[in-house]
């Protein structure tokens, strides 16, 4: 089985904890990329077989959550798992949150938790962080397309926000940065991830089901690579060069025809070869195969 299961994670369990339970009744390769913290919820492409090597494709697009952010407390983790690390009674008004959205709009700047997964010295900033050791955690380029307010109780202080993001963007960073834009402090309360890349959360199985399924030998959640897949162009060239590219070759594109432009699924007759695209080899255009299936 090559595919993808579109999980719903449940809160308190990591994402490896889901993978793990997906290969061990699935009995398949399994892996997932875009990681969600061990108290959010929802969206978690795990991929299954050859569909692995494809993990940074399916969720290399923009993310997109629902989250809870609440006013009068920091903590070291971003997020109300963490230590307290001050206290601080005070939330903005509606007017003073609202004005302060835009100033979080296209690309910023944030530097993510010191409780993450981002390698220092080739060591999860997590690790550094358990172990006590003092390690600067670089800022990073990241970019918010929809930063919208979806509630607000000013009495409890606490905010619903809707965020879409570029990958790579720590909502607990950037709800941190908002309250202290408002002149407060703020952790984030709650997370869910409803969109990743052209996956949505509608299309995804709480976990739960997924077990059942597969533990009575079902696979109803399960999406075929090839329809996956099915958003990129098809190339179908003749037989000679197929071979030629099957076997890890390149190929002048002056010998091919109608090629796509970007990255396609390269078949020989009915047999998905793998992905292709125009590259340069030895100072020569040629079209090859990058990654095969």
């Amino acid at each position: 089985m090559n595919g993808i299961y579109l999980v719903d994670k449940p809160s308190d369990m990591t994402s490896f904890g889901v993978v793990a339970r997906v290969r061990r009744l699935s009995g398949q390769k399994c892996g997932h990329s875009g990681t969600l913290d061990p108290m959010a919820t929802g969206l978690l492409p795990v991929m299954v077989g050859k569909a692995t090597k494809l993990c940074e494709l399916f969720t290399e697009g923009k993310k997109e959550y629902i989250g809870a952010l609440q006013f009068g407390r920091l903590t070291d983790t971003g997020d109300i798992t963490g230590e307290t690390l001050e206290e601080r009674a005070g939330a903005p008004t509606k007017e003073q949150l609202l004005a302060a959205l835009p100033s979080f709009m296209g690309k910023i700047t944030q530097r993510p938790p010191i409780y993450s997964a981002i390698k220092v010295d080739g060591v999860p900033l997590y690790r550094h962080a358990r172990a006590g050791r003092e390690i600067e955690v670089p800022e990073r380029e990241v970019e918010i397309d929809r930063l919208e307010l979806l509630a607000y109780d000013e009495d409890k202080g606490e905010a619903v926000l809707v965020v879409e993001c570029s990958k790579g963007t720590y909502i607990r960073s950037l709800f941190v940065d908002l309250a202290a834009k408002c002149g407060c402090l703020g952790t984030m309360a709650a997370l869910r991830r409803i969109k990743v890349g052209r996956f949505t959360i509608e299309e995804s199985i709480p976990l739960e089901a997924l077990m059942e399924q597969l533990e009575q030998g079902k696979s109803a959640a399960f999406l075929p690579l090839e329809e996956a897949l099915s958003f990129l162009p098809q190339y179908q060239p003749p037989e000679f060069f197929a071979t030629l590219l099957k076997n890890g070759c390149a190929v002048d594109i002056k010998k091919l025809k109608n090629l796509p432009q970007g990255l396609c699924r390269v078949y020989s007759g009915e047999q998905l070869l793998g992905l292709g695209e125009i590259v340069e080899k030895d100072g020569e255009t040629c079209f090859k195969v990058v990654t095969h299936l």
